[in-house]
């Protein structure tokens, strides 16, 4: 087993005798290099389309601060020169993204809408008729037992869609400190070679499965079945649960805009534009492959949740069968095209570095 000292300093540091700002392009790891065009591109559409989008001053406010906290916390990191601190800055460079994704997600919801004029869900209504024969979320509500214990596992399966891939992240660097890894994905200096470790791969192919499946909220806005094909304000009679169910929906409802009080056409008006693809499929997919692929010691629960967590889509009525099956097409997607992308942004950073 190595001594901490050693692995310590196998961490690479861009030499201070260069400039700040390469220094700095060094440092940004080629997820924070995708997070950064993301912005750019966002930002540059929003000022072009600015006619056909009437918050587009908060989407760059948004781009701001996402592209803000990414560099402000690469700076932090190339100016910090004591190991004790950079251990938490690297830990830091694991957590910071789970909040920065959102921003994005809600970039993308001012618009996806505005720029449509109208959205996609009758066909996406009429290719599961085409599919099944029938509305898949109607034929549950007839024919699948709606039991509020039921109502409440799903529930809380659905709503820890963000914390799945946060678990499988922490696992595999605790698993890398376990083995006196941690240098290893320090994300310093990262040449065009294949990923270090299991960490800065999962880490990459997460970001980039969230950022695609936004990519897909803008080509394809639609509100899903919940407000097409059901009641919105029946939910909580039509599938009651126990304690958390209620709670949690509140809590999810104002993740998309949707606060109490609300009448249904303000709720059609600022609800996010998010059913195709499924962003919690394509996601959950992800992470239960990548946590099979380097096996994770969560990895059955992942799996059970996960797959309780796909299902939970259709029966709380959150997203049409189609959708499912476009976040798996999109999980797919990104797993062959992940490190292509992984290339274009190293030699992005390479250019001014």
């Amino acid at each position: 087993m190595e001594p901490e000292v050693f692995i310590q300093a196998k961490v690479s540091k861009a030499p201070r005798s260069l400039p700040l700002s390469r220094r700095l392009a060094k440092e940004i790891a080629p997820h924070e290099v995708f997070l950064l065009v993301c912005s750019l591109v966002f930002s540059i559409f929003a000022i072009f389309a600015s006619f056909r989008i009437p918050e587009w001053p908060f989407v760059l406010l948004d781009m701001a601060v996402a592209a803000g906290v990414v560099f402000g916390i690469n700076l932090w990191t190339t100016l910090n020169s004591s190991q004790e601190i950079g251990i938490w800055l690297r830990r830091a460079r694991l957590l910071y993204l789970f909040p920065v994704i959102p921003i994005y997600f809600e970039a993308m919801g001012l618009i996806a809408f505005p720029l449509h004029g109208h959205d996609f869900d009758s066909i996406l209504i009429a290719t599961d008729r085409l599919i099944f024969g029938v509305n898949p979320t109607q034929w549950l509500w007839q024919h699948f037992p709606t039991w509020p214990w039921l109502t409440e596992y799903l529930m809380i399966c659905y709503s820890l869609f963000y914390f799945l891939p946060l678990v499988l992240v922490i696992d595999l660097y605790l698993q890398c400190r376990k083995n006196n890894k941690e240098w290893s994905w320090s994300f310093r200096d990262i040449s065009r070679e294949e990923p270090s470790s299991s960490v800065e791969q999962v880490v990459f192919i997460i970001v980039y499965g969230f950022l695609l499946s936004y990519i897909g909220y803008l080509l394809i806005p639609s509100i899903g079945p919940r407000f097409t094909l059901h009641n919105f304000f029946d939910l909580s009679k039509e599938l009651p649960g126990l304690w958390l169910t209620e709670p949690l929906r509140n809590i999810l409802n104002r993740g998309e805009n949707i606060l109490p009080g609300m009448s249904i056409n303000e709720v059609l008006r600022g609800v996010n534009r998010d059913a195709f693809p499924s962003g919690h499929t394509d996601i959950t997919a992800l992470t239960i492959i990548l946590a099979f692929q380097f096996r994770s010691r969560f990895r059955w629960p992942i799996l059970i949740i996960g797959t309780s967590l796909i299902f939970s889509t259709i029966y709380l009525r959150y997203h049409y069968v189609i959708d499912i099956i476009g976040g798996l097409v999109f999980a797919a997607i990104t797993l062959y095209t992940w490190q292509w992308l992984r290339d274009r942004m190293l030699i992005l950073r390479a250019r001014f570095s």
